[in-house]
């Protein structure tokens, strides 16, 4: 592991803050700004000339994404967001009247509103209610139908933390035909994923969070097994196998998840993001999980000796992810908390009923200990 020295060098944030925010957004990291600062510079000096440079940066992020989650490089395409990853399963199944699809009723939003909007062509859209402020596998494969087309899930849910049995859901779904599409932005960079094991039919997240890297950079799987299951809902210029024969307009679809690119690829946000995730293999994916997994074990402690709930007390361990929601009851319910945690350079997400903490590899134990001597020490102002 990295020396602390060299962690606050690759994090500036960690310098002045307490930064335990990464769930909402990670703070960029060094290697991610240089490679957009040399996209700039580069591409102001040289324009066009460098555009093959950064096609070939493209491929080898690719090839690092699939190193990564144990999947082929032609199983990724890059696209805004993961919203926008996920509107390409939405717009790609072919559905039929009176069709199903499966989520957790306390998923993100991002999520479930294109869920919704299949309403329009007769999809039903089925919200399985949570349980212990979780939804877990079991749930989602009962609520399945001979309708049943699609779950959606996030593998680490936003609003409490609980990490879904992606495996059990994605065999049991598989023995039913149904397809799964889920969302890994909670816990790609900071939890191991196997994608291949896992069986997943579709995957989506974004580089800016886990990873810290830049914004507007969504990353979709399709699993090469999946791969027909979805049409691609318009055509672009990168959609087709020969995108430069520009004398071919009628041509057949690329091979692999490319074919849900339409314009351009974002070359800024993919320099910065495989800067990350070269700094994610360097730090090593086996030890940020174990780091941000000890986090976590030392913030529950801390809030048990604090006598301060956390949701999901009563989740098996398998279930629980570096997110620790605390709950807001007596004097931390105060609306000044957050502003005030903030004037002791400490940043949470301090939200409705909860104030969430979502530690990563660059945070220390020191930190979790501000955090609640930050918290044994607030009082409302009157």
């Amino acid at each position: 592991m990295l020396s602390r020295a060299e962690i606050e060098e690759l994090f500036p944030a960690t310098r002045n803050l307490v930064y335990l925010d990464t769930a909402y957004r990670g703070p960029l990291c060094k290697p991610a700004r240089e490679a957009a600062e040399e996209y700039l510079r580069s591409v102001s000096e040289r324009g066009s000339l460098e555009i093959q440079r950064y096609i070939e940066l493209l491929n080898n992020c690719r090839k690092r994404l699939a190193t990564v989650f144990n999947a082929k490089p032609e199983e990724f395409v890059f696209l805004a967001n993961a919203t926008d990853a996920f509107s390409r399963v939405t717009l790609g199944i072919d559905w039929r009247e009176g069709d199903e699809v499966i989520a957790p009723e306390n998923d993100y939003p991002g999520l479930l509103r294109p869920l919704l909007d299949l309403r329009r062509r007769g999809v039903k859209l089925v919200l399985v209610p949570a349980k212990d402020d979780s939804v877990f596998a079991e749930q989602l494969l009962a609520a399945c139908t001979p309708r049943t087309r699609l779950i959606a899930a996030s593998h680490v849910n936003f609003r409490t933390g609980s990490c879904l049995d992606v495996s059990t859901l994605c065999a049991g779904a598989k023995k039913k035909g149904v397809l799964t599409a889920i969302d890994v932005v909670q816990s790609a960079g900071c939890l191991q994923l196997d994608f291949g094991a896992l069986g997943v039919d579709f995957g989506t997240f974004a580089a800016r969070k886990w990873f810290c890297a830049l914004d507007t950079l969504g990353i979709f799987y399709v699993r090469e097994e999946s791969l027909n299951k979805l049409t691609p809902h318009t055509l672009g210029l990168f959609s087709v196998a020969e995108p430069h024969n520009f004398d071919a307009i009628d041509q057949p679809l690329a091979s692999g998840a490319r074919r849900f690119m339409l314009g351009a690829p974002p070359y800024i946000q993919i320099a910065a993001f495989d800067a990350a995730l070269e700094l994610y293999q360097r730090a090593g994916a086996a030890e940020v999980e174990r780091s941000v997994l000890a986090l976590r074990k030392a913030t529950r402690e801390r809030a048990k000796a604090a006598k301060i709930g956390c949701v999901g007390e009563a989740w098996p361990a398998q279930a629980k992810s570096p997110i620790v929601c605390l709950r807001r009851e007596g004097r931390l319910a105060d609306e000044s908390l957050g502003p005030r945690l903030l004037e002791r350079g400490i940043v949470a997400s301090v939200r409705k009923g909860i104030i969430r903490v979502s530690p990563h590899w660059f945070n220390t134990e020191t930190d979790v200990d501000r955090l609640f001597d930050a918290l044994a020490a607030f009082e409302p102002r009157k």
